[in-house]
């Protein structure tokens, strides 16, 4: 027992409407996990934007919209994956679960949302990409340990069973009745369950990394793609081993993860995002125009520029006040002294 976590309920306020209302239902619950969830998304785009494109001189504004859009196709992509991969029967309950981005999210699938979004709006203003990819990675990590930190309150990433003296459990447990009945209808106190709690885990692997980048790793001088590469290499093998460790008791869990030939979702995903880091960090050649960027410097000196110009331009325009010297003060010719 000595090494068991206790299981911590995290609180949540639950607001009745009285009333359906569409696409939220008849109620509104608000917990610790969508409040650290917002939280992390503010601070990473202020970290991203405030720290790593001032230090990479990236024009502010463009990274700004760039970020807009990985954060709109990661969402909803991730929303996405989370039903139709994990909860595919909820579609035909409620068809109007694809649009309720707040019913279940995919962290993988955000990846691949936030990729997509990422790619498009660079192409579309021929940008290079691995430059923004790296500082959408800075801001990131610290966003994933707000995340994590999240599911690891809520417990929403249950584990395999273990001892209660195994270091790391998190119990007791709740355990779901094979009738659907509540816990005390058919679980003895002698019965307490310890799982491994895959968010805590997951937590844990991604605030080492992102302190690691932080503070120890030169992240300051390293080559575009190199960060994106790094993280890559970290999160994509530890998501595939922990996903071994996922409960498969569809009779004592509310949700077992689906498996496709023995392997999760996430396991996929984390296949190919090992791919894409060991390419991006050990294979993958500098180009030329992986510098070639919009600077934030060239868009204040641009921006002073025409301030200065539009300033000059009113300078030089005709002023319609009077001048000081107005005729009306200048002395009648009989006033003049005669000439000599």
């Amino acid at each position: 027992m000595l090494g068991a976590i206790p299981y911590v309920v995290a609180p949540e306020k639950t607001f009745e409407f009285g009333s359906d209302i569409p696409l939220l239902g008849d109620h509104l619950t608000i917990g610790v996990f969508g409040i650290l969830v917002a939280i992390g998304v503010l601070l990473g785009i202020q970290v991203a934007v405030k720290v790593y494109s001032k230090q990479k001189d990236l024009d502010e504004w463009m990274f700004r919209d760039q970020i807009f859009w990985v954060l709109v196709f990661g969402f909803v992509i991730s929303h996405w994956i989370s039903v139709l991969f994990y909860f595919p029967e909820k579609i035909s309950e409620n068809p109007w679960v694809l649009l309720m981005l707040w019913n279940g999210l995919s962290s993988v699938g955000g990846f691949f949302g936030a990729f997509i979004g990422m790619n498009w709006f660079l192409r579309r203003e021929k940008q290079p990409i691995l430059v923004y990819a790296d500082g959408n990675m800075f801001g990131l990590l610290l966003g994933m340990c707000f995340g994590r930190l999240s599911c690891a309150l809520v417990h929403d990433h249950p584990g395999k069973i273990v001892s209660a003296d195994t270091f790391g459990a998190v119990g007791p447990w709740p355990c779901r009745c094979p009738t659907g009945r509540a816990l005390p209808d058919c679980c003895s106190a002698a019965q307490e369950i310890f799982r491994w709690d895959l968010g805590l885990l997951e937590f844990l692997v991604i605030l080492a990394l992102t302190l690691f980048i932080y503070f120890v790793w030169d992240w300051r001088n390293a080559l575009p793609g190199k960060l994106t590469g790094l993280v890559a290499l970290v999160y994509g093998p530890a998501r595939f081993c922990f996903d071994f460790l996922r409960a498969t008791e569809a009779d004592k869990i509310a949700t077992p993860d689906v498996r496709y030939f023995g392997l999760t979702t996430a396991q996929y995903f984390a296949l190919a995002i090992f791919g894409a880091g060991v390419w991006l960090f050990f294979l993958r050649k500098p180009k030329p125009g992986d510098l070639d960027y919009a600077r934030d410097s060239e868009r204040i000196a641009q921006r002073d520029a025409k301030r200065d110009a539009d300033s000059g331009e009113r300078a030089d325009e005709p002023s319609d006040e009077p001048s000081d010297e107005s005729p009306e003060d200048e002395p009648d010719s009989e006033d003049k002294p005669a000439a000599p």
